[in-house]
C-alpha cells in the first residue's frame, strides 16, 4: 500500500519518524533483475509513539479528517469513527480481491465502496490498498499509518521509506537522507533541579531510546535557573505570559510542594504541568517524624525523584514543614547529600540490561511521553 509518493526535487524527507537502526538493504526484483538497496524500515508498532509525538494522535487525526476544506474535490461522507472501525476490519496482508466476497479479500463492505466511488474515475477497488486510500484520502502519510496502527494485526507490517532513485537519478545526495532530526516536534522538560533532569535523560537513553530524540532540556552546568518548585511554577507562569509555554513540559516531584504548585499551574489554560507517578509501594513507606515511626502514604507528599530509583533496604522518610495551605506535612527522604549523590550515580551508571528495579522509573517516563502526545 502505497502511503505517498513524490521524486525528483520535490521529494519529502521522513527524518522525524525513522531512526539510524532503522537503515537496511533490500533485494528488489524488477522483472527478472535483482538489484539491491538502501532504505529506512520499520514495524509499524515500533513507529506509533513517535507518530503521536510528531503530532499525529487520534484527536488530532479526527479533526483533520474531518475538516471539509481539505482539498476542492467533494469528500465521501464517511465519519472518522467508521473509518477507523472499516481499518480494524480489513486485511492488508491480502493481496488479491475476491469480487465475490470483499471481506475475505480485505476489500471493503459494498456499500462503503459505492460511497468511496466517484463519477468518471476508473475502478479504485480491484486491491484492497486503494480501498483504504480513498478511504483515508483526506490524511496525510503519518496520519494514515496512526490510523492503520488501529488493527492490531497491521502493527507486523513493515513501513518503508524508498529514497533511493532520486539519489541515483542525481537529484539529491545520499548524505541529505538522515535520520533523527525531530525539528519542531521535540519537547523541552523541565523539571526542580539538575538531578532530576540528568536522572530522567538517562532514563530515557537506556530505557526509551526509541523516543529519547523527541525530548531536551535546559543545559545549565551551574545556578539551575529552575531549582525547586516555587521558581519552577513562577517559570512557567512567566513563559505563559508571553505567550511562549508551547513545548515546554514541567515535571514537579509528587510532594506536597510540587502538588501544590500542580494544582496551581491546573487553573492556567496553555500550560503543560504533570507530576511523578503515584506508586502502589508508595503506600505503606516507613516515615518517621512528630508521631514517631510508622508506615504511611507518602504519594503527592514525599516522593521525590529519587524514590523511583533503586532505594536502601532501611530507607526510609523524615516528616518536615507543615503546608498550612495543603493541610499536609512535606517529607524527604532521610538521606545526607553525600547518599543522595551516591543514590542518582549508581543509576547514571547504569545500562538497560542491568539488574536494576527500573519499574519506577519506567512508570515516570510514561507519564512524561503521555504527557507530551496530549498536548
Amino acid at each position: 500500500m502505497a502511503l505517498e509518493s513524490s521524486g525528483n526535487f520535490a521529494t519529502n524527507t521522513h527524518q522525524t519518524i525513522f531512526q539510524e537502526k532503522h537503515r537496511a538493504i533490500v533485494e528488489r526484483n524488477f522483472d527478472g533483475e535483482v538489484t539491491t538497496a538502501e532504505v529506512y524500515q520499520a514495524r509499524l508498532g515500533d513507529l506509533v509513539t513517535r507518530l503521536e509525538l510528531s503530532g499525529s494522535t487520534l484527536q488530532a487525526i479526527e479533526q483533520r479528517y474531518s475538516n471539509p476544506y481539505v482539498s476542492y474535490d467533494p469528500h465521501h461522507d464517511i465519519s472518522f469513527p467508521d473509518a477507523v472501525m472499516l481499518v480494524k476490519q480489513t486485511d492488508l496482508s491480502t493481496d488479491q480481491a475476491d469480487r465475490v466476497d470483499p471481506a475475505a479479500a480485505g476489500l471493503l463492505p459494498y456499500e462503503f465502496q459505492a460511497r468511496l466511488s466517484k463519477p468518471d474515475h476508473f475502478d479504485l477497488f480491484p486491491y484492497h490498498g486503494w480501498d483504504l486510500s480513498a478511504l483515508l484520502e483526506r490524511l496525510s502519510a503519518y496520519d494514515t499509518l496512526r490510523v492503520l496502527a488501529e488493527r492490531q494485526e497491521n502493527l507486523d507490517l513493515m513501513v518503508v521509506w524508498d529514497f533511493m532513485d532520486v539519489v541515483h537519478g542525481g537529484y539529491f545526495s545520499r548524505e541529505e537522507f538522515t535520520v533523527g532530526s525531530i525539528g519542531g516536534h521535540r519537547h523541552l522538560l523541565v523539571t526542580e533541579g539538575t538531578s532530576d533532569t540528568d536522572i530522567i535523560r538517562h532514563a530515557f537513553n537506556i530505557l526509551r531510546p526509541d523516543v529519547a530524540d523527541f525530548f531536551r532540556y535546559v543545559d545549565v552546568e551551574k545556578n539551575y535557573p529552575f531549582g525547586g518548585h516555587g521558581n519552577l511554577l513562577n517559570f512557567m507562569k512567566g513563559l505563559n505570559s508571553i505567550g511562549v509555554a508551547g513545548g515546554i513540559l514541567a515535571i514537579f516531584d509528587n510532594d506536597t510542594a510540587g502538588v501544590g504548585s500542580l494544582r496551581e499551574l491546573s487553573k492556567i489554560a496553555g500550560i503543560k504541568a504533570v507530576k511523578l507517578p503515584d506508586m502502589a509501594e508508595f503506600r505503606t513507606f516507613p516515615t518517621v517524624g512528630p508521631g514517631g515511626e510508622q508506615c504511611a502514604d507518602i504519594n503527592g507528599r514525599a516522593a521525590a525523584i529519587e524514590c523511583y530509583l533503586k532505594l536502601p533496604d532501611d530507607c526510609r522518610v523524615r516528616w518536615g514543614s507543615f503546608d498550612a495551605k495543603a493541610g499536609e506535612y512535606q517529607g524527604a527522604i532521610d538521606q545526607t547529600g553525600a547518599e543522595k549523590s551516591a543514590q542518582r550515580d549508581a543509576f547514571l551508571k547504569t545500562i538497560a540490561s542491568d539488574a536494576y528495579p527500573f519499574e519506577k522509573i519506567r512508570k515516570v517516563l510514561d507519564v512524561i511521553v503521555e504527557a507530551c502526545v496530549a498536548g
